[in-house]
């Protein structure tokens, strides 16, 4: 009987522990790395939001490779048991298979037990009792807690909400330790502590699992053709791949940019591309780096390319450009005496390497997408890979935006958010077959490319009403954290309250005395936080009297820092409203106690009555 056939017939299921974080991106990779090595997978659970996957492996060393690549898994476990409820879990562990667990629970294995919970804190009393509660188990060896043979996890689910913790968990796994992802790496490949780095550096935990969805192994050719300061070249390189790249920023790829750290005022001599693969003993999988446009590449037309990973610029923190002018002088002409005729410019003469011009021109989203896939298509082996960003606007998102070329084929589309109102969209496309005729790449991005930057900063003049609307149209938030066990937030929240809404209700409006009284009247009203003097005309009413602050030749109006409280007859569905707003020759109401500052002479039907907070 062969080893797979083996493996097949002991296949057991194993707990997949993942970080809480960029959670579409989790079941991609796994598949992307099961597929890589070959590893048959069966889904026993694998929810949405939850930071856990169930699967059905057929031995622990397909689970050890699994985990040998992951970055969005943080622990495996060869799963004993699991359940809603401790009789429920401890009834599903008694039935487990004992020759399963007899080898690691020998007279020979030292082990321990630990207990977990996931967003929840348990008290060593409570620890104590749940491992206790495992004695029925057949330990035969002795306890060791620091370099244990065996180590059992008991761990408990208390759902996503730290504002909401169950008295009793969701889900208790049982389970016994087999390996660690590969989360170290995001600490060790850092941007923090690399050499070079620049605006649009790729985050070392994106660009490893850009790598991974890749399925870059061991002696692959890796090209990035917006190669920047060459943050994914540094973790292909890492898998083992032969990194090259190119870019049309001279300044980028000499490391002669204005430096992005806070503290460096200028760039050091030994910052470069290069410097950053020495760092990481990464050497020897350089291949090199050159400055060329993409959307004109010099490469011979044959495939030899495994996979191409990249993130093309937005035009947000880098611009979009390509070489060119709009404006090309054609070559003169020479007339029979020898006088020159210069021929008329045209704003619109297409480029060619004849009249190659080192200025640059805006390159378009689309043109920028459309030469990527091309190029793909060229240049990747069968089922060679490409990895891109394509950034998107959340509201206008929709499968046909995503561009496309008859030779490569959709594997996944992940989101990672962004704004409110924008996210970027990790594509990744795999080659089927190689071109024929004129087949090119279709990009269906036109409205992205002109709209996308000044769309991207709309988030600055949004209300935080507006925000929130915009961000409850999407089940998931910024962090990307699930939203399975979140309580509903409540939707009355603080409003501004006209006054043709409150007028409806009686007593809504204070009356308004005829009196005046003197200008050092003002002087009672110290306990407002700040007064600031306009020129326009506002009148006082304290207790049942008015004073008119101000002359003919100086007339004022009274701006106020304030905390307003709109005044309904229940006072219990008041709302609060924090503002600080310079109203001029507008109805200003204040209200303290018993004194109002009221204005009816400009706008009689009274917009505001407000009441100070104190």
């Amino acid at each position: 009987m062969s080893c797979s056939h083996k493996c097949i017939e002991a296949a057991r299921k194993y707990l997949l522990w993942c970080a809480n974080e960029h959670v579409e991106f989790r079941i991609p990779e796994l598949k992307s790395i099961a597929s890589m090595f070959n590893i048959p997978i069966k889904w026993i659970d694998k929810p949405k939001e939850d930071p856990y996957v169930i699967v059905e492996m057929r031995c622990e060393a397909d689970a050890k490779k699994l985990m040998s690549r992951s970055l969005l898994v943080r622990s495996c476990y060869e799963l004993w048991g699991e359940g809603s409820t401790e009789a429920e879990l401890h009834s599903n562990v008694r039935s487990f298979p004992a020759e399963f667990m007899k080898p690691h629970l020998a007279p020979e294995k030292t082990f321990k037990v630990r207990v977990e919970a996931f967003n929840k804190t348990l008290k060593i009393a409570d620890k104590l009792a749940k491992i206790e509660a495992l004695e029925y188990l057949p330990f035969e060896g002795h306890v060791d807690l620091k370099n244990a043979d065996t180590c059992l996890h008991f761990i408990e689910y208390y759902g996503l909400d730290p504002n909401s913790i169950p008295t009793t968990p969701y889900k208790i796994f049982v389970g016994r330790w087999v390996a660690e992802g590969q989360r170290e790496l995001i600490g060790r490949f850092s941007l923090k502590k690399r050499h070079y780095i620049g605006s649009t550096s790729m985050d070392a935990q994106l660009a490893f699992i850009m790598t991974n969805l890749a399925q870059v192994q061991s002696g692959e050719v890796v090209a990035d053709p917006f190669v920047g300061t060459g943050s994914i070249l540094v973790s292909a390189a890492y898998w083992g791949g032969h990194v090259w790249g190119w870019d049309i920023d001279f300044l980028t790829l000499h490391a002669r940019t204005k430096p992005t750290r806070h503290s460096q005022k200028q760039r050091l001599s030994c910052e470069s591309i290069a410097s950053n693969l020495e760092q990481y003993g990464l050497e020897r999988h350089y291949l090199d780096v050159t400055v060329m446009d993409n959307a004109k590449p010099v490469w011979r037309d044959v495939p030899f390319i495994d996979a191409i990973i990249t993130d093309p610029p937005y035009g947000i923190r880098e611009s979009t450009e390509r070489v060119g002018s709009l404006k090309v002088s054609r070559p003169s002409s020479y007339n029979q005496d020898n006088t020159t005729t210069t021929t008329t410019t045209t704003p619109h003469t297409p480029y060619s390497p004849s009249n190659h011009y080192p200025s640059k021109v805006s390159y378009s989203l689309s043109h920028v997408f459309c030469d990527l896939l091309n190029f793909a298509a060229i240049h990747l082996i069968i089922g060679g890979r490409l990895v891109f960003w394509l950034p998107v606007f959340r509201e206008d998102y929709h499968d046909g935006m995503i561009p496309s070329h008859p030779c490569l084929e959709l594997m996944y589309n992940c989101e990672q958010v962004l704004t409110v109102h924008s996210s970027r969209r990790l594509i990744t496309l795999r080659k089927i077959r190689h071109p024929t005729g004129e087949e090119t790449a279709i990009g269906q991005v036109a409205d992205l490319t002109a709209k996308f930057r000044e769309r991207f900063f709309q988030a600055s003049l949004m209300t935080k009403d507006e925000r929130q609307a915009i961000k409850s149209q999407f089940p998931r938030d910024k962090r990307g954290q699930g939203l399975g066990y979140r309580l509903e937030e409540a939707k009355n929240q603080t409003k501004m309250v006209r006054m043709d809404v409150a007028a409806k209700c009686e007593d809504s409006v204070i009356p308004v005395c005829e009196t005046t009284r003197q200008k050092e009247e003002i002087n009672k009203l110290n306990t407002v936080k700040t007064v600031s003097v306009a020129m326009c005309e506002t009148s006082v009413m304290t207790g049942g009297e008015i004073n008119t602050l101000g002359n003919d030749n100086n007339e004022k109006a009274i701006t106020t820092n304030v905390t307003t409280e709109c005044v309904t007859r229940d006072e219990s569905a008041c709302c609060r409203h924090e503002s600080s707003a310079t109203r001029n020759d507008t109805l200003t109401s204040l209200s303290t106690g018993n004194q109002v500052l009221h204005n009816p002479d400009k706008n009689p039907e009274g917009e505001l009555n407000a009441r100070v907070d104190l």
